[in-house]
């Protein structure tokens, strides 16, 4: 392959002035919970109510085993937002964005 590599002349120059705050962190984080919820809340629902459907199930059972799809889509929301609020604060601390641990306790102890 005949491709030649671009590399920029300079690197940029650092600024002390990013984008970062508490309110730009929560927005990320709020954002990132929204999006979290609503896209597993939907896929879950959608997936409970096909299968009741599929298989003939009592409209009592449907709305049991949808209040029981709510736990993981509540684990999963709050645990996204505890670690977008994570990231959010590395960012800010010019650190790089380190691998995710799947323990929510892990996030509450870093929270500030």
């Amino acid at each position: 392959m005949d491709q030649e590599i671009i590399t920029p002349p300079s690197k940029p120059k650092a600024t002390d002035t990013h984008a970062f705050g508490p309110v730009a962190s929560f927005l990320a984080a709020a954002g990132a919970t929204a999006m979290t919820f609503s896209l597993l809340a939907a896929a879950a629902s959608a997936s409970v109510w096909a299968f009741a459907k599929l298989f003939g199930l009592p409209d009592w059972l449907l709305y049991g085993v949808l209040v029981l799809s709510l736990v993981p889509v509540l684990w999963a929301t709050v645990w996204i937002s505890l670690r977008s609020w994570h990231v959010e604060q590395r960012l800010a601390d010019n650190k790089d964005v380190d691998s995710p641990v799947f323990r929510i306790g892990y996030y509450l102890k870093k929270v500030r």
